[in-house]
Formats: C-alpha cells, structure tokens, sequence
C-alpha cells in the first residue's frame, strides 16, 4: 500500500524538470570550458552568447525544486530532528564520495586549490569543503559546483529553524511564512538564493494555482524570460558581492522582479502538468536524467576537467577548436552519464536507504514529494 501510494505521488513532470535543469548546466559549462571563445560581434552571436551563458541558471532552476521540497519536507516530518537526517543524507549521501574522489585527483595532480598546499593545509581545505563552508564563508571551492549545496544546506537549516519555531501550528500557510521570514535573511545576501521561494510559493499555494491553470499555458515562454531577465541583473557568479539592497539602489530589481515572476509562471506550469509544452519533461530520457540529475551535477564537471585535461588538447591541435569542443561535450557526456548512473545507484539509493533506516523510524522514510 505504501509503495502504491509512493507511485502516485511521484511528480512525472517535476522528475523530467530536474533533467532539464542539469542539462542546462552541462551546456553552459561545456560553453564555459575556455577551449573557444564566447561568439560575439554581431547581434546573432551576442544573442547565442546572451542565452548559451544563461544557461548556468538551471543551477537556479534546481533551487526551485528543493523549496518545493522543502515545505511538503517540514509537513511531514514530525520533529526538527527527522527533517535534518532526512536532508542530511539527501546531500551528503552522493557529495562526499565526489568530494573525494576530487580532491585526490586534484592534490595528485596539483590543481586549484591544491598548487603548493601542505598536507596539513589540504585536509583544512578537505574538511571545510565536506561542511560546506564556501562560499557562505570565504574558503577556496574544491568543487566546482559545491556552492550551490552550501546554498542548499542554509536552506535546510532556516527551515528547521522555521519547524522548531512554528511546529505547533502545522498549518501549511504558518510553516510557509515563517520559513520565509527567517530564509528571507539568507536571500537578501545571497540574491541567487531567491529561487528557493519561487519553490515554496508553488507548493503553499499550488491548489490557487490549479484552480488558474489556463494561465499556466505557456512555460516556455516564461523559462526564455526567467533565463533573459535574471542574465540581465548579472547574477552570473556563484559569490556574489551584491545583495538584493544593491539590486535596488542600482536599477536591477525590475530585472529580478521579471524573472521571479517568471519563474513562479514556469514552475507552477511545470509541477501541475499544466501544458502541452513541458510534455518532453515525462518522456523516458529526461525522466532518466531526472533520476540521476544529482549525481550527474556532482560528476560531470570533474569528468569534463579530464577530458579536457587529456583528450581535447590533441583533438584541437589537430582539428581545430570547433572539433575540441564537440569531443569535450560527447565524451564528457558519454563518460558521466554511467559514473552518474552508478553513483546514484551506490550512493543516493543504496546507502542513502542504509543511512535511513539506521537513523530514522519507518514511518519517516519516503514521503509523499518523490521528484528530489
């Protein structure tokens, strides 16, 4: 009955959404790998420029999904405790075997940031990296992606600081506004973070949502203006120096009232099935990379780093540039989408189960947001 009720709960579309949002980050990263210069010069190629960088915010896209995650998350749990295991294996699970496996290759190859670092110095940087310090604290990044499971892991801690405050009203809208005031801090500094309430929003208020779904017809639309409004505020690294106060002072926040709207329109189209448009989401490729979607965020940016290191210098010298970066797409895709698969197999189902059912009663395993 358990498993039956599981099934119904999983979220077709949402799955399929995350392999979006991972595939948009492997295509700006392929653009962003330095073997060709971004085109630009003439209106077409500044356009492909403008929208192929644009392309890193699936990283924001992601950020969506995890505040739809987390409210359903607080609902269910029934303490401050069982919510934290719960995400605690969600991230940590899959991140430290990567982290790992990372910071071997890079101290043994002596790359950033491990270019003459003491051993003692390498595991202070190890271990700050396994906590997830940057760039919420000023730490040099092992990985190349671990930012945004910093952002992710204070995401966590707000909402169980929401839980513990408000878990006598289990009201939905009581939870939401309390997550919201105490999240509201971590926004204001870190402006990429934003795109955890256009998540919240979604799920506290999906029911208004469906009850409007003829205005939901047009997702596609609404990602090209979330992905053009949010590159023109410049939110384009992971450490930020701007606050949302800046945003203000500055003119930007049109821009990022633009794409907050915009984002709210895409995913509530997304997570009610609400078009025709996002039907691709439930067909069985991006369902497989929805799957692994996790995974293949942690694993394919070190692949890609082989790769170019190895394959693509004699591929460009031979051929040409045009040549070193379609081999740096195909064979960094063709490489991480098995690592991802077994990784997500290993780490994310076998010994996250393991690590649930040590630390957590039965009845708190699963719940009803199966698309994460």
């Amino acid at each position: 009955m358990q498993t039956s009720s599981r099934k119904r709960d999983f979220n077709l579309s949402l799955n399929g959404y995350r392999g979006l949002c991972a595939t948009l980050v492997f295509i700006y990263h392929v653009g962003g790998a330095g073997i060709m210069p971004w085109p630009s010069g003439t209106l077409v190629q500044d356009s492909v420029n403008y929208l192929w960088t644009s392309a890193a915010y699936g990283v924001e896209m992601f950020f969506m999904i995890s505040g739809f995650v987390i409210l359903g998350s607080l609902l269910r749990h029934e303490s401050t405790a069982s919510f934290l295991k719960d995400r605690f294996v969600r991230i940590f699970s899959a991140w430290v075997p990567a982290l790992i496996a990372v910071t071997l290759v890079a101290y043994a190859v002596q790359t950033d940031p491990f270019v003459n670092v003491s051993v003692s110095n390498a595991a202070a940087l190890f271990v700050g990296n396994l906590l997830l310090l940057p760039p919420i604290v000023r730490f040099p990044m092992i990985h190349q992606v671990s930012w945004s499971l910093s952002y992710e892991w204070v995401f966590y801690f707000s909402s169980a600081v929401a839980l513990l405050i408000f878990r006598r009203h289990r009201a939905r809208d009581a939870l939401f506004i309390g997550w919201l005031c105490i999240a509201g801090i971590f926004v204001v500094l870190f402006p990429r973070a934003l795109f955890f309430v256009t998540g919240v929003i979604v799920f506290a208020y999906r029911d208004w949502f469906a009850a409007r779904v003829r205005w939901l017809k047009y997702p596609l639309i609404s990602l090209l203006v979330f992905l053009v409004a949010w590159r023109a505020t410049g939110a384009m690294k992971a450490h930020l120096n701007d606050t949302v106060f800046d945003f203000v002072m500055d003119g930007r926040w049109l821009a990022l009232v633009i794409a907050f709207i915009a984002s709210i329109h895409l995913f509530a189209a997304v997570t009610l099935n609400a078009s025709r448009q996002t039907a691709f989401l439930c067909g069985s490729i991006f369902q497989f990379l929805g799957r692994i979607s996790y995974s293949f965020y942690l694993w394919h940016t070190p692949v890609m780093a082989m790769i170019k290191r190895v394959v693509v210098p004699p591929i460009v010298e031979h051929y040409g540039v045009g040549a070193g970066v379609i081999a740096l797409a195909v064979g960094t895709f063709v490489l991480a989408i098995p690592v991802s698969w077994f990784s997500w197999w290993l780490f994310e189902t076998r010994l996250a189960g393991l690590m649930r059912r040590a630390w957590a009663p039965r009845a708190e395993v699963g719940g009803p947001v199966r698309a994460v």
